[in-house]
């Protein structure tokens, strides 16, 4: 057994006065934020919470995210952490699958609990930031009321320390079991495939949500001295502002927010010559945003590819990668997910699990101790992904070059079959990315009576640009096969995503059927964007 959350302890007692976070204009130093997070801890304990027990958190990103992620560890507890995006139904659902006995939350979100608090009998303590009068207890006290020692709570590494649920845009969502010795192998595995330590003369950015994926990095810095920045809102002037005058030297953004930055009219007026690291994940950017992001911020962008159930890095793209080669290759890797991560185990295989040649087309397997547990009261989809000799199936298709790199060709259950061909929509994507007017696209397959299904291109035109259908078509036609090129083109100012910035396609899907009528034809579409 060890002892629960022991790590944390240790920035407090090798920089104690050093500056850990800053949020809002305001500085915690490393003694402060431990001993807050030890009488958290204490507090969650002396409700009679057990080690294992499950605490959901609805925060947005603060100190307190941190702060609650952080005791949680300490305390030998399992986090289920809710994402403020979704409806209160979706929170009543998770609250009471996951069997969560605590729920802490931020003051807006107090709405959300009166109005589904009679559905989730099982929760026995809400905990509320600036909590007023009712049945709450308030975030503060709870932490004045506790000792600041650190508890003493042993834990074993296969104990779950968090349960993340998926999105559920294709049913119910189901809860990834992450357990303690996953989270330790992540960590491990981010040191392990740094290419510049990290110390504590760093400035980490954070807007990412803290209470995802954002966190391990976060962790990682504050580990190792750094000071981290939380921002809870992404805003393109705050955040170069930022940069300029914090030095920051490191960040997390998701796709579309670096492609904001790089469209940003006054992104040139800053100084951002401190930045050496910029991680990214969720989806890639496309290979001609990537060199404009490259030519403002320098050769400074890791991609990391990884999924809920087996957590970045699982391939990555260093700035190594892309130095040094021809632009063909460059351009190549550009559009890939990179190589390998050390500490993991990759296999792209055909539909029996065996490996295949390099060059040749298969569905990207994983194994490795990041690889979650299973699902939560699951076991029949559980089974579904993970093989008897530990192989995590991800349904992503993908085919390996002969220097290692692995190309996304899409997801397995996205695949289009029109008139009897196979359809990618990264495929499809890729081409349309390279329009100089587009800022972003996702390709999803739509019902057809005549082809079975069509090709369908959601497009947002970049700031200013007057972008039509048929151009995007014949963008298509001079590149990809006949087959291949949209039936059904639609212009659109945004495109639905999750919290983590990731394209929701399955509600994309259910938006057009809304429109259009499941049973109608392309050739039909009533707004008049289907091509022929």
């Amino acid at each position: 057994m060890i002892r629960a959350g022991a790590m944390l302890a240790w920035p407090a007692e090798r920089y104690p006065d050093k500056v850990a976070i800053t949020c809002e204009n305001r500085d915690m130093t490393f003694r402060e934020v431990d001993a807050r997070v030890n009488r958290l801890a204490n507090g969650l304990l002396a409700l009679g919470l057990q080690r294992g027990d499950r605490v959901a958190a609805l925060l947005d990103n603060s100190p307190r995210a941190i702060e609650t992620r952080f005791a949680l560890m300490k305390a030998g507890l399992c986090m289920v952490a809710l994402n403020v995006r979704q409806a209160p139904e979706e929170h009543a659902y998770i609250l009471n699958d996951s069997d969560s006995r605590v729920l802490i939350l931020d003051a807006a979100y107090e709405p959300v609990w009166e109005s589904i608090r009679h559905q989730c009998t099982g929760v026995s303590d809400v905990i509320v930031a600036a909590a007023e009068a009712g049945p709450f207890l308030d975030y503060e006290e709870v932490i004045a009321s506790a000792s600041e020692m650190a508890p003493e709570v042993m834990v074993e590494l296969d104990d779950l320390e968090r349960i993340a649920y998926t999105s559920g845009t294709t049913g119910r969502p189901k809860g990834i079991m992450k357990t303690i010795g996953n989270d330790l192998a992540r960590l491990r595995n981010d040191f392990l495939n740094e290419e510049q330590l990290t110390g504590p003369d760093d400035v980490m950015l954070n807007v990412a949500p803290l209470t995802h994926a954002a966190r391990v990095l976060f962790r990682k810095h504050y580990l190792k001295g750094a000071r981290n920045l939380i921002f809870n809102r992404f805003d393109e002037e705050t955040i170069l502002q930022a940069m300029e005058r914090e030095r920051v030297t490191t960040a997390m953004f998701v796709p579309t927010m670096i492609i904001r930055l790089v469209v940003h009219p006054k992104v040139s007026d800053y100084d951002v010559s401190s930045l050496q690291r910029v991680f990214f994940g969720t989806a890639p950017i496309p290979p001609d945003k990537f060199d404009r992001a490259i030519s403002i911020f320098g050769n400074v962008f890791r991609q990391n590819y990884g999924l809920s159930e087996a957590t970045q890095p699982v391939l990555s793209l260093t700035p190594q990668d892309l130095a040094g080669v021809d632009e063909d290759l460059r351009q190549h890797r550009l559009a890939s997910a990179g190589r390998p991560a050390l500490g993991v185990e990759v296999r792209i295989a055909n539909e029996q699990g065996e490996a295949v040649a390099r060059g040749e087309e298969g569905e990207l397997l994983i194994r490795g101790e990041i690889v979650m547990r299973g699902y939560w009261k699951n076991s029949e989809a559980t089974r579904e992904v993970l093989d008897a000799e530990g192989w995590l199936h991800t349904g992503d298709m993908a085919w390996q070059d002969a220097d290692g790199f692995i190309t996304i060709s899409g997801r397995k259950k996205d695949m289009i079959i029109s008139g009897g061909f196979n359809v990618y929509p990264r495929e499809v994507e890729r081409v349309i990315e390279a329009h100089a007017g587009v800022q972003e696209v996702a390709v999803v397959g739509v019902p057809d009576t005549v082809w079975g299904e069509s090709v369908a291109a959601f497009v947002v035109p970049r700031s200013g640009v007057a972008l039509t259908p048929e151009a995007i078509v014949d963008v298509c036609k001079a590149h990809i096969a006949s087959y291949k090129k949209p039936q059904v083109v639609e212009i659109v100012d945004d495109l639905p995503k999750n919290f983590q910035g990731k394209i929701l396609k399955r509600a994309l899907l259910e938006q057009y059927l809304q429109r259009a009528g499941s049973s109608t034809e392309a050739g039909d579409e009533c707004s008049g964007q289907a091509i022929s």
